[in-house]
């Protein structure tokens, strides 16, 4: 499995929209420094909502940033077996969504791919022949939102992940662009969808 991959079928298709979703605390309960696929566990609407986009040919990807190999925690393989498992407990191949993107980089490491870096999303979108301002980015960390704004993308922020970005949107405490507040993944993917 690679660490950047954009699905050539995509390639210039040009979508209405396009769905980047950050993995742990979006997809599946946030573990810290997460290494084990038995610890992976899909949140709640996550699969159906998945499946959802597929079915209505909205490109999917997932951008996630993995320190814990950067730090030197555990090895890049266990990322993709981390990976591997997120598609066995979605019921999908991976070739069915539009890619992915994991940033082994250790924070302040420069010219890679870690969040709030918009490379991936700006070359996907140069791939599917879209501008990221047609595109969302749904994530429960600020740096998620961070990410979306670099890229000039759509933001969303969840509470089902980490309490940080909960507790900073009931504070009026995040700044930096615009965003939308949802509960989970499932309920913007509808909101997305409609």
């Amino acid at each position: 499995m690679h660490n950047l991959w954009i699905n050539p079928k995509f390639r210039r298709t040009r979508p209405a929209t396009a769905v980047f979703a950050d993995r742990d605390g979006t997809l599946i309960r946030h573990v810290d420094y997460l290494n084990d696929p038995e610890q992976i566990e899909l949140l709640p609407g996550v699969k159906e909502s998945v499946h959802d986009l597929v079915t209505a040919n909205i490109p999917f990807f997932i951008l996630t940033n993995q320190s814990g190999v950067g730090r030197g925690y555990f090895p890049i393989e266990q990322v993709h077996a981390c990976q591997q498992r997120l598609f066995e407990l979605l019921e999908i191949e991976p070739r069915e969504i539009a890619g992915w993107c994991i940033a082994p980089e250790a924070p302040d490491t420069e010219g890679g791919y870690r969040k709030p870096s918009p490379r991936f999303i700006q070359e996907a979108c140069q791939q599917l022949g879209i501008d990221p301002s047609s595109c969302h980015v749904i994530g429960d960390t600020l740096v998620d939102l961070q990410t979306a704004w670099a890229a000039g993308a759509e933001a969303w922020a969840l509470s089902c992940g980490k309490g940080e970005l909960p507790e900073a949107h009931a504070g009026g405490e995040i700044s930096g662009g615009h965003y939308r507040f949802r509960a989970d993944f499932a309920a913007c993917v509808a909101e997305i969808l409609q």
